[in-house]
């Protein structure tokens, strides 16, 4: 792994010696990266600053069953010493089913624990394209699940850990849930609230308005407590692409919103519960990005929308950082994907070439200093 430092603040983790998988989940001290390096290869780096490295500890498999076109790492969640790892086009008893898969580490070594499949799982549903965990809890979308008469209406599955065993709990739905609003296409979860996005849902006359949906848990019951709807929504803003979720605060992706004059600008949309209800807070755009909506993440009161860092004092959010990479090229796609934990971020760039190799993809890591 060949880092690069630029006074210290910024550190790009790039494949170089060796072949390194970086999947965009962050949780206590890990990143979902993974086969340790030499002193030689982490580029005399001081020490100081190698508490910021991301070095490869392993790479994760569905070795027992994993088959081609799976797609195993198309969504990925870490909570501590716990990885999850959804294959949405594995096949199960029929074609595309899906299935997500944990993973346990104890001291360097990561070990399968679980596949998780949805016990009403059917072909085509793609269980797994989105997934979240908290604890002993994990929540997986199957966004092209029929419900009932509904093509592609969409759901989530809910699974609790008990010692190594996970059973599920529950079936998330929406209670207005329709045809192809791909409810469950992004997922999370924090403690015990779920948030759920459909970002095709048809709100009102606007088609493809896009929603999302909180769900809380009491014992072992879920209830759906509220629909987030942007106020100014409009026709095929996508609403709910991308979700995250902090404590009291939900982050809502709308990667084709029309800002001002500037169509497809995209933004993302804060809101916050008091008791049991959630209210808008804000609407956070970036003046100089299209479709910044497309991810989004949250850790405290620190958000990130695209490649933008936005910071919250009382109940104003202030744009903070513009995050680039020092050897970005267009059409790297920086900033698909995203994920932050406390002053750590990190931002996919999934079309990024690498040496001689097109689209090879990276990831790059940014710590904030004051």
């Amino acid at each position: 792994v060949t880092p690069r430092s630029r006074r210290g603040r910024l550190l790009s983790v790039r494949a170089a010696r060796l072949v390194m998988l970086c999947a965009l989940a962050l949780g206590g001290n890990a990143l979902l990266c993974a086969a340790p390096a030499s002193a030689a290869d982490l580029g005399g780096i001081p020490a100081d600053t190698l508490q910021l490295l991301a070095i490869q500890q392993t790479q994760l498999t569905a070795v027992a069953d994993g088959a081609t076109y799976d797609v195993f790492g198309t969504s990925v969640a870490l909570s501590g010493d716990t990885a999850l790892v959804g294959a949405p086009f594995g096949d199960g008893a029929t074609t595309n089913q899906g299935a997500a898969y944990v993973f346990v580490r104890t001291g360097a070594t990561w070990s399968p624990q679980a596949k998780l499949t949805a016990n009403d799982g059917a072909g085509g549903d793609k269980f797994g394209y989105s997934v979240a965990l908290s604890g002993d809890t994990a929540l997986v979308g199957a966004y092209q699940d029929d419900v009932g008469s509904n093509t592609y209406q969409g759901s989530a599955y809910v699974f609790v850990r008990s010692g190594p065993t996970w059973t599920q709990q529950a079936k998330l739905t929406a209670a207005d849930g329709a045809a192809y609003v791909y409810f469950g296409q992004s997922v999370a979860l924090s403690g015990e609230t779920a948030v759920v996005g459909a970002p095709y849902d048809d709100v009102d006359a606007n088609t493809d308005q896009g929603s999302a949906y909180v769900f809380v848990r009491s014992g072992p019951t879920w209830t759906q407590q509220a629909k987030l709807t942007a106020a100014d929504g409009a026709a095929e803003d996508y609403f709910g692409y991308a979700v995250s979720l902090a404590g009291e605060t939900a982050l809502v992706g709308a990667p084709y919103d029309d800002v001002g004059a500037n169509a497809n600008q995209g933004s993302a949309y804060v809101f916050v519960r008091s008791g049991t209800s959630w209210s808008p807070q804000t609407q956070l755009t970036v003046a100089d990005r299209d479709y910044s909506g497309y991810a989004v993440s949250l850790a405290g009161d620190t958000a990130l929308v695209g490649t933008c860092v936005f910071v919250r004092s009382g109940t104003t959010w202030t744009q903070q950082a513009q995050l680039t990479a020092t050897d970005g090229a267009a059409g790297d796609g920086f900033g698909q994907s995203v994920a932050l934990s406390g002053d750590t971020a990190l931002v996919g760039a999934p079309y990024d070439d690498v040496e001689d190799n097109p689209d090879q993809g990276s990831a790059s890591v940014f710590v904030r200093s004051g």
